[in-house]
């Protein structure tokens, strides 16, 4: 298979449900290392082999889970007994965590879903089990604290992983022809976007009513676009930077980026003009080029601003 076959063999079984998630996992590997993408590799690697417990988790395998304890007061023995956190005293609430982290491999939690009754001991709620049982009176005792975790919450976790899974197929294929690969650099971006989040977050300074919808009798409003002169001089800056970047290559992928950012501000479509806004600033941050980032900083945010 060549390497370009390898994305569009990916491409076309990603939208299948019965594939399974691991071996969608594995071609990711082989396109991380086609595309020279530590990012792919290393995200396909950990959902394969696990996190260890010094990597932090991505939000999506972060889950809140109810907590239960087994208990005795006397002769009387109660399992299974779901409580809040809250109902812990202070002490013990420090070692109870709010969320649990899912460090497995994708198919460990593939088969722990078969099962609708898993029981997870976190190791720090040995702790609040004995800070818990010195606020107690006598001949009543916690035996364990534990969380319970539906197949439900696993399918869904497992879901989650196919999605962003997806959303990264979709950017890092988007404009590219069926026999070439994308860059290392649009996949990093993907990778940086869908799995960690890495959003631009943009601060909107409002002085007139632009982008305002006015209501009520007498009210004007004033909706920004493409055709407003500023974004179109921001657009015009980002692509006079673009005549720095030396790799054509390189320049040919931030063109097609800057080209899918005016698309989608002449769309109109906020979340997508952020989305794509986002995309683009990625690229751009690993170029090393002041001039062409602060043009992209700006033009996004002038975009933003007139749809705000």
């Amino acid at each position: 298979m060549s390497d370009a076959a390898l994305l569009r063999d990916l491409r076309e079984r990603v939208l299948d449900e019965d594939e399974p998630l691991a071996g969608l996992l594995r071609k990711c590997l082989a396109l991380g290392a086609v595309t020279r993408s530590a990012d792919l590799r290393q995200w396909a690697t950990y959902e394969l082999k696990g996190y260890d417990l010094g990597t932090k988790v991505p939000a999506y395998r972060d889950l809140n889970l109810p907590l239960f304890i087994d208990s005795v007061s006397g002769y009387t023995h109660v399992t299974g007994q779901q409580v809040s956190r809250f109902a812990a005293p202070a002490e013990a609430r420090r070692y109870i965590p709010d969320l649990v982290s899912f460090r497995q491999p994708v198919e460990d939690i593939a088969a722990m879903a078969v099962d609708d009754s898993n029981r997870l001991v976190v190791e720090s709620l040995a702790f609040a089990q004995s800070a818990w049982n010195k606020e107690l009176p006598w001949a009543q005792d916690i035996v364990q604290i534990y969380y319970k975790v539906s197949s439900s919450a696993l399918t869904g976790l497992l879901g989650t992983i196919r999605t962003t899974l997806l959303e990264m197929v979709l950017d890092m294929s988007q404009d590219v022809p069926l026999d070439q690969l994308p860059s290392r650099r649009q996949v990093d971006a993907a990778v940086q976007f869908h799995v960690h989040g890495a959003r631009d977050q943009y601060n909107v300074k409002v002085g007139t009513n632009a982008g305002v919808l006015g209501v009520g009798p007498g009210s004007t409003q004033t909706q920004n676009n493409i055709s407003d002169p500023g974004i179109q001089e921001s657009i015009a800056a980002i692509r006079d930077a673009l005549e720095d970047v030396e790799d054509p290559d390189e320049r040919a992928a931030l063109a097609q980026s800057v080209d899918d950012f005016e698309e989608a501000v002449a769309g109109g479509d906020l979340e997508t003009v952020r989305r794509r806004g986002g995309m683009l600033n990625r690229l751009v941050a690993g170029v090393g080029n002041v001039a062409l980032t602060t043009a992209v900083s700006e033009g996004v945010q002038a975009a933003i601003g007139a749809f705000v």
